[in-house]
């Protein structure tokens, strides 16, 4: 009898020091970390410039997860990260009329701090790790670095006509259910500054198909 009630105690303090730990969880937090891949369009661009090749981006960062709800499952988020946009694109000889004209293979490759805010929405729980989410949002970033490989002819100078906006953004959305999340972000900002000796503006808008991986 002793036995039976020590294990009754036993199993009752188990089970108490589980729902602590459960209750404990409560202030769970999601999603910190994350790592997206993305292919990326220029949408808008002149005639003059074509992309080419396989032009992509690669993000990774931090990102703090604050909850609106007491289920913790509606939140804002706000995060600091690195990208790697690369864009191939080729730009036509506007001062020549030959067929040889088009200045081929130019690559650009900006180094940027990003800034993700998100909108959360997910059916998360302390003890559920497999969930559904939904991640609107806005992200900012800036280009602290450029490595360039933009080829031109004897009279011709690209570099007039591509000139980098350091300073971007646009609207992103993040959704999907547990590992695999489905990640698209269209630029609301241009590309390219517009440029003094180029008569039109070149309103490059960048669109970006890919996944994100959130971890923790």
């Amino acid at each position: 009898m002793k036995k039976l009630f020590l294990l009754c105690v036993l199993i009752i303090q188990g089970v108490t020091a589980q729902n602590e730990e459960i209750l404990s969880d409560e202030r769970y937090l999601e999603d910190q970390l994350y790592v997206s891949l993305s292919y990326q369009q220029l949408m808008n661009l002149p005639d003059e410039i074509s992309q080419t090749g396989f032009s992509y981006s690669l993000s990774l960062g931090f990102i703090k997860d604050l909850p609106l709800n007491s289920e913790r499952n509606r939140g804002l988020a706000l995060g600091l990260g690195y990208n790697l946009n690369v864009h191939y694109f080729n730009v036509e000889d506007i001062g020549l009329e030959e067929d040889d004209s088009t200045v081929k293979n130019n690559k650009v490759a900006l180094s940027m701090i990003e800034m993700p805010i998100e909108f959360r929405f997910r059916n998360s729980s302390p003890v559920k790790y497999k969930f559904w989410r939904f991640y609107p949002g806005i992200k900012l970033s800036y280009s602290f670095y450029d490595s360039n490989n933009i080829k031109q002819s004897e009279d011709f100078d690209v570099s007039e006509v591509i000139q980098i906006n350091d300073f971007q953004y646009g609207v992103s959305l993040s959704a999907g259910y547990n590992n695999w999340n489905f990640y698209t972000y269209y630029g609301i900002s241009t590309l390219f500054n517009e440029s003094e000796s180029y008569p039109n503006k070149i309103e490059a808008n960048e669109i970006k198909l890919g996944l994100i991986f959130y971890l923790l």
